[in-house]
C-alpha cells in the first residue's frame, strides 16, 4: 500500500484531516368460546304407565363421515451452510471476498447472511499500487455519510458515500454512485479501485448493520 497518498477525513459537517494510504476513496471525514346452553330433561307428568303393543323401531343407523386426512405442516428447513463459509466458527462473524470472483461473502458461523458482486483494486495499473491487499484483516470502524479524498499521479478524487467501513490502513468497503460498469465485471483490472472493496448500496446497508468493529475480513485472490 503506498504511504504516498494524502488523503483528508471529512465528517458530517466537521471536518477534520487525516493521512492515510489507499483506496479508491479512502476516507476523509431505530374469544373465549360462547357457553353452551345446558341440557334439561323435562319430566313426564305422573300418569298411568303406558302399554306399547308393538315395540319402538330402533332408529336408524346414522353413518358418519370419516375425518379427512390431513397432511402434517410442512416444517420451515434451517438455513443452509453455504460452501463460503464452511470452518467459520459457531455464532462468529466474518467476511470473505473473492477478488477473482469479484464476490463477497458475509457469514455468521457457517450461515450465511448475505452475499454479492463487488469491484476490488484496479490491479493492472502499472503506474499506480491499486490493488486490493489479500490476506485476514478487522473491520476498524464504521462511518456514515463521509466524503473519501485523496490523489495519486493520475489526479485527485473526492468521492461521497453513505457507508464506510475500513479495514486496512486505508482500504475498506463502501457504496459507490459513481461507478459506471457493474459490480462483479472483469473490468475493475483497470477501472475499479484504488484498493476498496465496493458494494451496492443495498449490501453495504446490510454489512454494515451487522458488521461489528473487528469483524474478520479475509480477502483471497
Amino acid at each position: 500500500m503506498s504511504h504516498r497518498r494524502r488523503l483528508a477525513a471529512i465528517a458530517g459537517a466537521t471536518a477534520a484531516v487525516a493521512l492515510i494510504a489507499g483506496c479508491s476513496a479512502v476516507a476523509t471525514a431505530p374469544a373465549a368460546e360462547a357457553p353452551q346452553p345446558s341440557a334439561h330433561r323435562s319430566s313426564a307428568p305422573l300418569s298411568a304407565p303406558v302399554q306399547r303393543t308393538t315395540p319402538p323401531a330402533a332408529p336408524a343407523a346414522t353413518k358418519v363421515a370419516a375425518p379427512a386426512s390431513q397432511s402434517p405442516a410442512p416444517t420451515p428447513a434451517a438455513p443452509a451452510a453455504a460452501a463460503a463459509c464452511v470452518g467459520t466458527p459457531a455464532g462468529a462473524k466474518h467476511v470473505y471476498v473473492s477478488i477473482s470472483e469479484q464476490h463477497l461473502w458475509a457469514c455468521t458461523g457457517t450461515t450465511l447472511l448475505t452475499e454479492a458482486p463487488v469491484t476490488t483494486g484496479a490491479s493492472a495499473l502499472t503506474n499506480v499500487h491499486d490493488a486490493t491487499p489479500t490476506g485476514t484483516f478487522a473491520i476498524t470502524g464504521k462511518i456514515r455519510n463521509t466524503v473519501l479524498a485523496g490523489s495519486d499521479v493520475n489526479g485527485p478524487w473526492n468521492d461521497p458515500v453513505q457507508y464506510w467501513m475500513p479495514f486496512v490502513g486505508g482500504d475498506g468497503f463502501h457504496d459507490a454512485s459513481w461507478q459506471t460498469f457493474p459490480l462483479g465485471s472483469p473490468l475493475y483490472t483497470t477501472q475499479g479501485s484504488h484498493g476498496c472493496i465496493h458494494l451496492s448500496l443495498a449490501t453495504i446497508a446490510t454489512v454494515f448493520g451487522w458488521a461489528d468493529v473487528g469483524t474478520p475480513v479475509t480477502i483471497r485472490a
